[in-house]
């Protein structure tokens, strides 16, 4: 188990989408306005780990094509939500425009391939097939997303008083933007270069 725990914690950590953007909320809001983003994260994993552990075997045996489809799908997402994101050219903070809802980074999290990996790659064996295997396992990754999604948070709170002289919410707003839409242009060559093989 802490051989599957180290791993958990090693995916998790590495920015991405979502760790981007809680980064982004901790900085701009605080640790006190963001703090429930990581149990949102959580409860994402926990329904997108579980989708892929069912599914991954079907699609894998009876449509590869879906399996590449939705691949592209989360990839063209996340092209999307960078896109949101350069659009935004605020200069100060505006409560309204730069804080993002709950189901938004909810659905966020759930179109981030980091679940496909966690299957595919570091999930047990028995995970997805005895109740005991399930349940541990996403206890464990419960265990795990919540404390780094707090970390994540509390990083961009500890730059919070850095934001009113030059880190304003557009450069902010940027660097997700870039960070996001590279994170999908490597999803989008890898997704290529499985097809063209």
């Amino acid at each position: 188990m802490l051989a599957t725990v180290s791993a958990l914690m090693l995916l998790l950590l590495a920015p991405g989408p979502t760790n981007t953007l809680l980064f982004r909320a901790g900085l701009l809001f605080g640790f006190r306005a963001s703090w429930k983003l990581a149990f949102i994260e959580c409860l994402a994993y926990l329904l997108q780990v579980s989708l892929w552990g069912v599914a991954l075997v079907y699609l894998a045996m009876y449509s590869p094509w879906a399996l590449k489809a939705t691949q592209l799908a989360a990839a063209c997402y996340l092209l999307y939500v960078s896109y949101n994101l350069w659009q935004r050219k605020g200069a100060a903070i505006d409560l309204n425009r730069d804080r993002f809802s709950g189901l938004y980074f909810f659905w966020l999290t759930v179109m981030n391939p980091k679940g496909l990996l966690i299957v595919s790659f570091i999930a047990p064996a028995g995970a997805f097939i005895t109740l005991q295997g399930y349940v541990g396992f996403m206890t464990a990754l419960a265990l795990v997303v919540i404390p780094v999604g707090c970390a994540w948070i509390i990083l961009g709170s500890q730059f919070e008083g850095f934001q009113k002289t030059w880190l304003t919410p557009l450069k902010i707003n940027r660097v997700t933007s870039v960070a996001i839409c590279g994170f999908a242009t490597l999803m989008m060559g890898r997704l290529v270069e499985t097809l063209l093989q």
